[in-house]
């Protein structure tokens, strides 16, 4: 780094530059080759290192710059320039917040103490400095100035100055010196409970890869809707069992074996769905030679028939029970969003593209699933350079289930085609350590209970840490950087309320069939529930009209479930 590059700040009539931490150092190792220069070493969450020279007389400038850029030369594996407004931020920050310790004797800090030291040196051993600790200011610290003498031994001694690394500056999240992004280069996971700000971060980071044009696609799994509203008319919502079907079978038979067998854990696990749990060892064997039986053909409905021909084979009656359990468990997942691989090419040519599984999951929890796994393993050939968005990622990478599923393998090999990873999950206890563990890239929002303990072994800090984070407050966790984040605003709209007055305009509008259709058109696939003119149709066969359609959507009535669900099954 040349010192012709240095972008220097004058500030209280002395030369500054502002260095973040890039690894780990000793910043005692950094006082003893000053050469002239002074040192204010800040302790802190987001540790930092601000180097300034003496009262400046521009007579000195150069030999200032040429001691400034020699000494980051040095030590350019451990430190790096901060942009000038940042620098100027932080010092703003702390001078507010840090008190001057005024005592004779060089006070012993603790390690983990929040800390600021000024050192001015006069010798080889003594130094001038000004020590500040966090706690209530009147007005403005001057952080810059050295009031007391000491031998460097002694302060050195008493006063740790181990850094860890900084984050780099952004413009996403505040930390409590400065603004930082989060890193979409790599997979990540976000923990927290229900209302704590989960979602509002992921749309963060969705809106900021868009503005970048970061990826060639994006694909966010919707379990609510929630996203879907959001992001309305940015991309394409997709509903399953639409315009949007994935078959699973046609898969190697193995995998297609391996990916049901999976499936039908996960929701056994988490939901009990399914009345007997996953399979048993039997069942795992019957399904294996029901594929055996199946040859060219390659859909749910023949592999349901290729058990009823094997019920005539094998008369024992393990075998017949376990039949009977594998086939009731294929009949909840025979519909239509898996019974073929077709994607409309709307959503194959946008380049956000919303997977709304709210009406799959109402229909059946295993075959969301079934559905997600399946999409990203038979479409794997698109989402080269994608940003894939998993919301309740649970219930899909739950640890007692057996098997490593496409996205685990995504974590493991995905990377290689610049395929990005959003896991997000209210609960850490229900998904694979493993997984855990391999991503190591975390935002960690409130939690309670175990899952606390969990999320606070996964960051190295103490679980009431975890416990006592506000709304929006959050631990971002990269590599070996661990910082208190906040989110600044809250982007977007209340779901549910949103829903509710285009239900409510809807219902004010509806003789204005013009209005109503184009409605439906921009917003059902968003709604909540979902409305689509499938379902108006079939409830026009049945006798509704559509103002008792919307009204029913609008009230969230079974009965409009009932006929969501039929027209998601095929049933219609």
């Amino acid at each position: 780094m040349s010192s012709s590059s240095l972008n220097l700040l004058k500030v209280s009539n002395k030369l500054i530059i502002g260095l973040r931490i890039k690894k780990e150092l000793d910043a005692w190792d950094l006082v003893q080759v000053l050469n002239g220069l002074r040192i204010t070493v800040i302790k802190d969450e987001v540790s930092s290192i601000i180097l300034h020279t003496p009262t400046h007389i521009p007579l000195f400038t150069g030999i200032h710059r040429d001691r400034i850029g020699h000494l980051l030369n040095k030590w350019v594996d451990y430190v790096e320039p901060l942009p000038s407004g940042i620098t100027l931020s932080v010092i703003d920050n702390v001078s507010m917040s840090f008190s001057e310790v005024k005592v004779k004797a060089i006070p012993e800090v603790q390690v983990s103490t929040p800390t600021i030291i000024t050192m001015c040196k006069l010798g080889d051993n003594q130094v001038r400095y000004s020590l500040f600790l966090r706690g209530s200011t009147h007005g403005k610290t001057d952080i810059l100035s050295c009031n007391n003498k000491a031998f460097l031994p002694q302060l050195r001694d008493n006063i740790d100055l181990a850094l860890k690394p900084s984050p780099k500056p952004g413009h996403m999240f505040m930390t409590k010196h400065y603004p930082i992004d989060i890193d979409l280069t790599r997979h990540l996971i976000v923990l927290g409970a229900t209302g704590s700000g989960k979602t509002t971060l992921v749309k963060i980071l969705i809106n900021n890869a868009l503005q970048k044009g970061m990826f060639n696609k994006i694909v966010i799994f919707d379990p609510t809707g929630e996203y879907s509203l959001y992001l309305m008319g940015r991309g394409y919502v997709a509903i399953p069992g639409i315009d949007i079907a994935v078959n699973p079978l046609t898969l190697p038979r193995h995998r297609a074996s391996e990916l049901l067998a999976m499936a039908i854990q996960a929701a056994a696990f988490l939901y009990g769905e399914n009345d007997n749990g996953g399979f048993s060892f039997i069942q795992l064997e019957v399904l294996e030679k029901a594929f055996e039986r199946l040859g060219d053909r390659n859909t749910l409905r023949d592999l349901y028939i290729a058990l009823n021909d094997l019920e005539q084979e094998l008369r024992r009656n393990d075998y017949l029970n376990a039949i009977s359990a594998v086939r009731r468990r294929l009949r909840k997942v025979m519909v239509t969003a898996l019974m073929r691989n077709v994607l409309s090419t709307s959503a194959i040519q946008s380049r956000l593209l919303v997977i709304n599984m709210a009406p799959l999951y109402f229909v059946s929890q295993i075959t969301a699933i079934i559905f997600t796994l399946t999409f990203l393993e038979v479409l794997s050939g698109m989402l080269n350079n994608s940003l894939i968005v998993i919301d309740e990622a649970h219930r899909i990478l739950n640890r007692y289930v057996v098997g490593e599923s496409i996205i685990e393998r995504l974590i493991r090999e995905g990377r290689h085609d610049s395929t990005t990873l959003v896991l997000v999950t209210q609960n850490p206890l229900d998904v694979k350590r493993n997984v855990l563990d391999i991503v190591g890239h975390y935002v960690v929002f409130k939690l309670n209970g175990k899952s606390a303990v969990e999320a606070a072994d996964l960051l190295g800090i103490d679980k009431d840490i975890v416990i006592k984070l506000k709304s929006l407050e959050f631990y971002y966790h990269s590599n070996d950087i661990t910082v208190k984040a906040y989110i600044m605003g809250n982007p977007g709209i209340n779901y549910l309320v949103a829903s509710g007055i285009i239900y409510r305009r809807l219902l004010e509008n509806v003789n204005d069939q013009d209005y109503v259709n184009s409605m439906i058109k921009k917003f059902g696939r968003s709604l909540s529930p979902v409305l689509i003119p499938q379902v108006i149709e079939l409830g026009r066969r049945l006798g509704y009209d559509v103002k008792s359609i919307i009204q029913l959507a609008a009230k969230k009535d079974p009965e409009y479930f009932r006929l969501l669900s039929r027209v998601i099954t095929g049933e219609e």
